[in-house]
């Protein structure tokens, strides 16, 4: 039978309209939540709790889905035991203080929105709301992915073309460069609006070495000197000052040899 933490057994009347539905973008995510066979799954953010169903339902380890809203907790505990599968519901701030999972799958609110903007219900807000650019909760998001996946864990996550696409594309690029691998693996198009999901691969642990032009910034940061013209060749008879004599691999400077590709 289904179990659950910090959340009210007994659904009440207003539950339903104080959560957030399963919809397209929720539909988007699902195949990934089947793939979970044999796997431990974290879902942050569940709302009406299908995805996380899906999951128990299709053989997965273990399935722990969260949510700030107790509304939206009792939804989705009524889905997992009218289903008869185990789900451990958890109300947290996304997914604190639950460790690793080898697979994560989130559906974060990504309207844009502004103050005056919000509804005025703070559950629905929550289900809503992704900050000025539409890319709050995915930044925290992604800031804790680390923490949450397993060493070969992976994460899916749903983000849309109304976010502001340079945050998205910052968020996207900072992955990378902290050392992890991330795909578009899921598309669809709305009116006026595409949804993609997001593969995202842990970061190795391993610094990303830096490009020819990162590695000139530095050592100009460090005051070592660029690569300098070589000078002309002394005349025959001219014997070079002591402790500079020349070396003869070409494109050298000062003795400084060429880096080797990729170093």
């Amino acid at each position: 039978m289904p179990s659950g933490r910090s959340s009210p057994r007994a659904s009440r009347p207003d539950d339903a309209a104080l959560t957030y539905p399963a919809r397209e973008d929720t539909e988007l995510l699902v195949p990934f939540a089947r793939r979970a066979r044999g796997r431990t799954v974290l879902e942050i953010g569940t709302g009406a709790g299908r995805i996380a169903v899906e999951a128990a339902r299709h053989g997965a380890a273990r399935v722990v889905a969260t949510d700030l809203n107790p509304h939206a907790l009792r939804v989705a505990r009524a889905l997992a035991r009218a289903r008869r599968v185990r789900v451990d519901l958890v109300r947290a701030d996304l997914g604190r203080g639950l460790g690793r999972f080898e697979v994560v799958l989130a559906n974060p609110p990504y309207l844009p929105t502004r103050p005056h903007e919000r509804d005025r219900s703070r559950w629905v807000n929550l289900a809503l709301d992704g900050g000025a650019d539409g890319c709050r909760t995915l930044a925290r998001i992604l800031a804790r992915l680390p923490a949450h996946l397993a060493p070969a864990g992976v994460a899916y996550v749903l983000v849309s073309s109304r976010q502001d696409p340079g945050r998205r594309a910052r968020l996207w690029s900072g992955w990378n460069a902290g050392g992890g691998a991330v795909r578009v693996v899921a598309s669809r198009r709305l009116e006026g609006e595409r949804l993609d999901v997001w593969e995202l691969r842990r970061p190795s642990g391993r610094r990303p070495r830096p490009t020819g032009s990162a590695r000139r910034s530095r050592r100009r940061a460090r005051g070592t000197p660029g690569r300098r013209r070589s000078r002309p060749a002394r005349r025959r008879g001219s014997s070079p000052a002591p402790g500079r004599g020349r070396t003869s691999v070409p494109g050298a400077a000062s003795g400084r040899r060429r880096s080797r590709p990729g170093s």
